[in-house]
């Protein structure tokens, strides 16, 4: 931070950390800011940003832990999706003990050494419980000695204008110099029905995946209940195989996951897989932008990025309020 800075200094610029394929980034860029960097060590998801954001050959700064903070641009804002698999319930709860779980400590340094004037983590709701709460609350005193105000709250996509639920822990810093206090979340919005805008591919279910769909209609929990065909008449439900489970939503998804494999759906008596490209869309991209990378990476690499990737909607909604929060 420079010695002539001011306090009262609007934000323009973010570094997006943890990029994967920008979800982020785009949220932030929808309020007018614009991206100085970012960094990822994933090769796939680094080309689905590339196609879905206009970079102009801006730079990916890499693996975080190897980045030398004088050699990368001042910022207002920091944003990261650090790596969850080590706090998430699906997972193995290693927290700290796997090296994924210790990206936080780098960021917590970028941040000590850049004194971003605030920052925006995003994390599974899983982290705020592992250990008994006990790891959440080293995080937290963690960034709070680095200088900031902190805030967090647990939100869930599907109430900020996606018919996702997708409950993830959100922490957002200001430097104390700014003297921000009683930062308030987002309020909610009205979900958005799923056949409106979401759920548009023309991808019928293979023929390999409908010859296994009896196997989960077949598990303790769904023996005797339903058959295949009772599954076509079920207009607009959403079908999600998982484990050995099948379970059915109306009107909405489980969380995209980058593990999860089999969501499909029944519309016009007939089941579809979910495709990449409508992912993408629940997971808040606007068409216009998911249609760049329609055809040009796979639908499992796609669904794999959409599952590990930030609700665009919710990061646009909190980036907003933490502008209107600085330039107040």
């Amino acid at each position: 931070m420079n010695s002539d800075t001011k306090a009262t200094d609007t934000i323009n610029t973010f570094f997006d950390f943890c990029s994967g394929i920008g979800a982020g980034r785009l949220g932030l860029e929808l309020n007018g800011l614009r991206c100085v960097g970012r960094s990822d060590t994933s090769r796939l998801a680094d080309i689905t940003y590339c196609l879905l954001h206009e970079s102009g050959g801006e730079k990916n700064y890499g693996n975080l832990k190897r980045i030398k903070c004088d050699q990368i641009p001042d910022f207002d804002m920091l944003i990261a999706g650090f790596p969850c698999q080590t706090f998430s319930v699906m997972g193995r709860k290693a927290g700290f003990d796997d090296s994924r779980g210790q990206i936080i400590f780098h960021l917590a340094e970028i941040i000590s050494s850049k004194k971003p004037k605030c920052f925006l983590l995003e994390n599974v709701r899983g982290l705020t419980t592992h250990d008994n709460g006990k790891t959440f609350q080293i995080i937290i005193d963690l960034l709070k000695n680095k200088g900031y105000s902190i805030y967090h709250k647990v939100l869930n996509s599907i109430d900020y204008g996606v018919p996702q639920m997708r409950w993830r822990i959100y922490v957002v810093g200001f430097r104390n110099d700014l003297k921000v206090k009683d930062f308030e979340f987002p309020d909610t919005v009205e979900k958005p029905h799923l056949f409106d805008g979401f759920l548009v591919d023309d991808y019928p279910i293979s023929k390999e995946n409908l010859e296994i769909l009896p196997y989960y209609l077949n598990n303790k929990t769904n023996q005797g209940k339903y058959a295949v065909r009772d599954l076509l008449k079920m207009e607009g439900k959403v079908l999600d195989t998982r484990m050995s489970d099948l379970r059915i939503y109306d009107d909405k998804v489980p969380t995209l996951r980058a593990q999860r494999d089999g969501l499909y759906y029944v519309h016009g008596g007939k089941i579809y897989q979910m495709s990449g490209y409508e992912a993408l869309l629940l997971q808040g991209f606007p068409s216009y932008i998911a249609k760049r990378a329609r055809g040009k990476v796979t639908d499992r690499h796609l669904l794999m990025q959409a599952g590990n990737a930030m609700t665009v909607n919710v990061i646009q909604s909190l980036g907003q309020l933490i502008i209107n929060k600085i330039n107040s």
